[in-house]
């Protein structure tokens, strides 16, 4: 039997959702699994966590967007490439939407900031610290903020 890798989902879920943003509605969810990633990868993966977290993102895109705004005003979302926004997009839908599975708000932040290490530039790193240690610090009242005031979505239109 083989283990599953929640470490390993979460990287297939930046780059599935990283191809998404490249793709739009083209995109296919389970083509793009396979034909990428052989039965063994795929079948490591926590699917369950993958499809709530996938969907997810991109039905709160806007509310995730505000948050990256919020705590980052210096930077330019309508310019940031989106390989420095998905990690801090994803780590905060698993702070403040999973309901599947209770993650550790220090565990979301570590893993995302690792990832965003492979996959992006210091710069991303740490704005993805930053951004998602100040959400941490205020969870309990950036909810009701960022429904008032969520971006337009730019990458899953």
């Amino acid at each position: 039997m083989i283990k599953v890798s929640r470490r390993k989902t979460r990287s297939y879920l930046l780059q599935a959702l990283y191809a998404r943003s490249m793709n739009g509605s083209t995109f296919n969810e389970s083509e793009f699994l396979q034909a990428f990633f052989d039965d063994s990868i795929v079948s490591s993966l926590d699917l369950p966590y993958f499809q709530a977290m996938f969907t997810g993102v991109m039905e709160k895109e806007g509310e995730l967007l505000a948050i990256v705004h919020k705590y980052a005003p210096k930077f330019d979302i309508a310019s940031m490439p989106v390989g420095n926004l998905l990690p801090i997009m994803i780590a905060s839908y698993e702070m403040l939407y999973l309901t599947m599975d209770v993650i550790p708000e220090k565990v979301s932040i570590n893993e995302w900031i690792e990832l965003s290490k492979t996959f992006s530039d210091d710069t991303a790193r740490t704005m993805v610290n930053g951004v998602l240690n100040a959400l941490k610090d205020e969870k309990t009242t950036i909810l009701e903020e960022i429904r008032t005031i969520p971006l337009a979505p730019r990458f899953f239109l």
